[in-house]
């Protein structure tokens, strides 16, 4: 369970040796410790010292967000989930052809999972009023989609390039699939949803600002099973270094944006979302969610991650493939034969 703590006034302490919520106008909850595995809190929140310790004394990191979703900070134990040999052998691996085969096989897997979102999408659009619009869009652009995943499999990188002009290649043929993949999204949608093209932060229309909140969720839930699983989440290898930033986290997200893309559509197409829960954007913030829109977003891409979808064999939570992906990148690295002379 992740608990999203977005109301003004609320407090969080304990009580009975359990996690106690008390919103201002609410009755208050208890929370299990063992079904607690993160806590989000935004500002406004009364936090005490109580559940503070018993968060750390039980692993459960606590991460503090803006409002519109962005991670600032986490309150954790500091412990990561391997000695320093990982962490080493992640240096190396990270400025590496090695680390740069692993970003090919990442970056050909988000393109099979957008093909995958697209084909499930409009089965699901089968009754949509407007599905004439969808299929142009679809029949237009899957194609192209098609291609840019061939180039993926089929490209192999020229030894004699420097690590950086191969990131950029890659970037390109990133940048290109998704220049054929969200116009599938917004013709999916209804028509005051539609958008003209993918908008990060800030973004100025509702439904941009939705994915952003979604792609918000799951920054932080990436980093902290890359922490688990002991490596270091700002040790980037396609995504260069930046200062202050989880780079690697950038580059591992990339297994999992096409939940939050999934529930974002479907969320719109179930009009339990409207155009009324969003703030008018500003020149600073954009466009962003109200209360009252966090409220049924943060519940959907929850229930979602906790749902079980069937990963190598078997079926898992994606809240637990998310663990198991970072596991698997630690391992990969680990088993690696790297040198600095490499």
């Amino acid at each position: 369970m992740q608990l999203y703590i977005d109301s003004y006034g609320a407090y969080f302490g304990v009580r009975n040796g359990m996690f106690w919520l008390k919103p201002k106008q609410h009755p208050g909850q208890a929370f299990a410790i063992r079904k607690v595995k993160c806590i989000f809190l935004t500002k406004g929140v009364q936090l005490s010292s109580d559940a503070l310790l018993l968060a750390l004394e039980h692993s459960i990191p606590l991460i503090l967000i803006d409002g519109i979703g962005r991670s600032l900070g986490y309150v954790w134990s500091g412990q990561y989930g391997s000695v320093s040999t990982l962490r080493k052998q992640q240096a190396l691996f990270a400025d590496h052809r090695l680390g740069m085969d692993w970003v090919q096989t990442i970056l050909t897997q988000r393109l099979l999972y957008q093909l995958r979102n697209l084909e499930i999408i409009g089965k699901e659009l089968a009754q949509f009023p407007e599905k004439d619009y969808w299929n142009a869009a679809y029949q237009s652009n899957l194609p192209l989609l098609k291609r840019q995943l061939q180039r993926w499999q089929n490209h192999v990188p020229n030894k004699t390039l420097p690590l950086t002009d191969i990131a950029a290649t890659f970037r390109g043929i990133e940048g290109t699939a998704s220049r054929f993949y969200y116009p599938c999204l917004s013709a999916a949608l209804p028509p005051e949803w539609r958008f003209e093209k993918r908008a990060k932060r800030p973004a100025y229309d509702a439904f941009n600002a939705l994915l952003n909140y979604l792609y918000g969720m799951l920054y932080p839930l990436v980093e902290l099973s890359l922490i688990k699983s002991g490596l270091d989440p700002y040790m980037g290898v396609l995504h260069t270094d930046r200062y202050n930033r989880p780079t690697l986290v950038y580059d591992c997200i990339e297994l999992h944006r096409h939940w939050a893309e999934y529930v974002a559509v479907t969320i719109v197409n179930s009009g339990d979302l409207s155009l009324s829960d969003f703030a008018e954007p500003t020149a600073l913030e954009g466009m962003r969610l109200l209360s009252s829109g966090k409220n049924v977003v943060i519940k959907a891409m929850l229930d979602y991650l906790e749902a079980r979808e069937l990963y190598q064999g078997q079926q898992r939570k994606r809240m637990t493939i998310i663990d198991l992906e970072a596991l698997q990148l630690a391992t990969h690295i680990r088993n690696q034969t790297l040198s600095s002379k490499d």
